[in-house]
C-alpha cells in the first residue's frame, strides 16, 4: 500500500503540473482566438480587406483549446459521469464499477492516442493553408490531449484501486478541490 500511494503521489505531482499549464494554456488560446477574430471583423468590416490567416487560426486555436482542456475537466471530474447509479450502490461495487469504467476509459484513450499520433504524423506532410506551418502543428493537440488524458486516468484508477483496498472509509485516497482544480 505505501508504494501504491507514493505512485499516487509522483503522478499526482506530474498531473497536477499538466492540469496548471493546460489550464493557462487554454485560457491563452481562447484569449488570442478572441482577439484574431475581433481584428478579423474590424478588417473586414471598417477596412475592406479581410485577413487570409485569422480564420485558420482561430480553428486551429479552437483545437488546442478543446484538447487541452479535456485532462482539466477529467482530472476534476466535471465530466459527463455515473454519479447516480455510482451513488445508488454499495461502497465496494460502486469502487469495483468505477474501475471498470477507468480500464474501458483507458483502452479508448490507448487506441485514440495512437491513430491521433498517426493522424498528426501524416500532418507533417501538409501545408496549412494561409499560415506558414504544417497541418502538424494542429493534430498534435489529439495525441497530446489524449496522451495527458491517459496519465489522469491511471491516476484516477490507481485512487479507486487504492480506495477499494482501503478498509476504513476515510478519503485519505480523493483528490482535493484544490489539487483537482490546480
Amino acid at each position: 500500500m505505501l508504494l501504491l500511494t507514493r505512485i499516487i503521489t509522483f503522478l499526482g505531482q506530474i498531473n497536477s503540473a499538466f492540469v496548471f499549464v493546460f489550464k493557462y494554456l487554454a485560457i491563452t488560446a481562447v484569449a488570442v482566438m478572441t482577439a484574431s477574430i475581433l481584428v478579423q471583423v474590424f478588417c473586414r468590416y471598417v477596412l475592406n480587406d479581410s485577413l487570409p490567416w485569422s480564420e485558420e487560426l482561430a480553428r486551429y486555436l479552437m483545437v488546442w483549446m478543446t484538447f487541452l482542456t479535456l485532462p482539466v475537466v477529467s482530472r476534476a471530474k466535471q465530466h459527463a459521469a455515473l454519479d447516480i447509479i455510482l451513488g445508488a450502490l454499495p461502497r465496494r461495487l460502486s469502487l469495483l464499477l468505477e474501475l471498470v469504467l477507468y480500464v474501458l476509459i483507458g483502452i479508448v484513450l490507448y487506441y485514440a492516442f495512437n491513430k491521433s499520433l498517426d493522424f498528426a504524423l501524416k500532418g507533417t506532410r501538409m501545408l496549412a493553408t494561409a499560415l506558414p506551418i504544417t497541418k502538424a502543428w494542429s493534430y498534435m493537440a489529439m495525441p497530446v490531449g489524449f496522451g495527458v488524458m491517459m496519465l489522469v486516468y491511471i491516476e484516477l484508477f490507481l485512487i479507486c484501486t487504492a480506495r477499494l483496498f482501503n478498509e476504513s472509509n476515510d478519503d485519505k485516497f480523493v483528490l482535493s478541490d484544490s489539487e483537482s482544480e490546480a
